[in-house]
């Protein structure tokens, strides 16, 4: 098949699925969700929530919010960057390790977000972001175990070999050989990762105290206020940084890295 055409087709794939979904979604909201009165019930249609996407996006305020809520989610995705790569080390290090540092990824995956949010929210101080941050790190933790222990060990024998033939230990091996031949895998959990910490810390922001922005709280705030066209508003939005966080990390993993993918986004 042509290669451009091969390109072109999942594209095409796409917007049919996605004109498919908003056609669905306004059918349903005029249908079962538009007042005899002609008002918006719990779903807007389509054209009503994007249109106030575009007037919330000229609002300072929706801004401060996003940002406040991506800022969270960046500390907490960067920890979790950060904790993966040293676990992953320690496991070439010492592979009696690996055990542990499968089931921290588990476990960090299985908590409660109920559960574990109030108690942080006691051992933080009033108005602190730490529960959004933690939960963005919870959320990312384990597909970064998984992909930095996964991508750590797709060297071939020779590979090694050849490092310690020219005299090179463990830690020239993992600095020359290891971490790029990882590149492919934490690249893949690095794009997961991204949509998730911004989604955790948006759900942090319901369990916070003294926090009076982002994204979750605007949420909150159209949700007391009965805006259901401002509630889906935020819902965009907060699907739209979700996505274009994963974008930015496809994009530049073809500019950094542009042998781990060919057209269908996958591994040579």
């Amino acid at each position: 098949m042509n290669p451009r055409r091969a390109s072109v087709a999942p594209a095409l794939l796409g917007l049919g699925g996605l004109l498919v979904i908003v056609i669905a979604w306004h059918l349903v909201a005029v249908l079962a969700f538009t007042r005899p009165n002609g008002s918006y019930g719990a779903v807007p249609p389509p054209l009503a929530a994007f249109a106030r996407v575009g007037a919330d996006l000229v609002d300072p305020a929706y801004w401060s919010g996003i940002a406040a809520t991506a800022g969270a989610a960046l500390t907490g995705y960067a920890i979790a960057i950060v904790v993966a790569l040293l676990l992953g080390v320690l496991v070439l290090l010492l592979p009696r390790l690996e055990a542990f540092a499968t089931q921290l990824g588990v476990v960090a995956a299985c908590i409660p977000v109920a559960a574990i949010s109030p108690i942080v929210v006691i051992l933080s101080p009033p108005g602190s972001r730490s529960v959004s941050v933690v939960l963005a790190l919870l959320a990312v933790e384990f597909p970064m175990i998984i992909g930095v222990l996964l991508g750590l060990r797709a060297t071939t024998p020779g590979q090694l070999d050849l490092v310690h033939a020219y005299g090179g230990g463990t830690l020239t091996a993992i600095r020359k050989v290891r971490l790029v031949a990882a590149i492919p895998a934490l690249l893949s959990a690095l794009k997961i990762g991204a949509p998730a910490a911004f989604l955790g810390a948006m759900t942090g922001e319901f369990f916070a105290v003294g926090v009076d922005s982002g994204a979750g709280r605007l949420l909150i705030s159209q949700q007391y206020a009965g805006d259901f066209v401002g509630m889906w508003a935020v819902a965009i939005l907060a699907t739209a940084v979700s996505a274009l966080g994963y974008g930015v990390i496809a994009l530049a993993a073809r500019w950094l890295a542009p042998w781990t993918t060919h057209s269908t986004g996958g591994t040579r």
